[in-house]
């Protein structure tokens, strides 16, 4: 079944991570930049770097490759916009913006429907590669946002 023949082509921001190839929504990226200093939050899951001071804010970080359960050779940061919220996407390597048909993707099948539906809208193949597009607004846990607001309002 295809989730989104409705739509001619989408645009997404490709991205490589532990050795994958991820698509990332280009609506939610606002920059890409190299690695910055990363301050650890207790608690947090291992995904979940830490905190990164971009553009005056402080954000969380979260390593895609360790998300994925992969090592990680992070260089760069992807800021993504998630709601009126802002997380750094630690990857490995930035490959560029690709528009393709967006019939390419499928929808996840029913094992990985039930593991991870969470982070992952739909997979494809690109290139002869599979490709994993993330929900860019399930990467971070929500007791990480509601511990960082509660410290923001402290």
């Amino acid at each position: 079944m295809r989730v989104m023949e409705a739509l001619d082509r989408i645009e997404v921001l490709l991205v490589r991570a532990g050795g994958r190839l991820y698509a990332l929504p280009i609506a939610h990226v606002v920059e890409v930049m190299r690695g910055l200093p990363v301050e650890r939050i207790a608690g947090a899951p291992p995904h979940v770097s830490g905190l990164a001071v971009v553009r005056g804010s402080s954000v969380p970080v979260v390593d895609l490759g360790l998300l994925a359960g992969d090592r990680s050779a992070a260089g760069r940061f992807v800021s993504l916009r998630v709601g009126d919220r802002r997380v750094a996407l630690a990857v490995d390597a930035v490959l560029g913006v690709r528009a393709f048909d967006g019939w390419l993707l499928q929808e996840l099948p029913p094992l990985l429907r039930d593991a991870c539906a969470d982070l992952i809208a739909t997979i494809g193949v690109l290139d002869g590669e599979l490709l994993v597009a993330l929900r860019a607004g399930r990467l971070v846990p929500d007791d990480i946002w509601r511990a960082l607001a509660s410290e923001a309002a402290s």
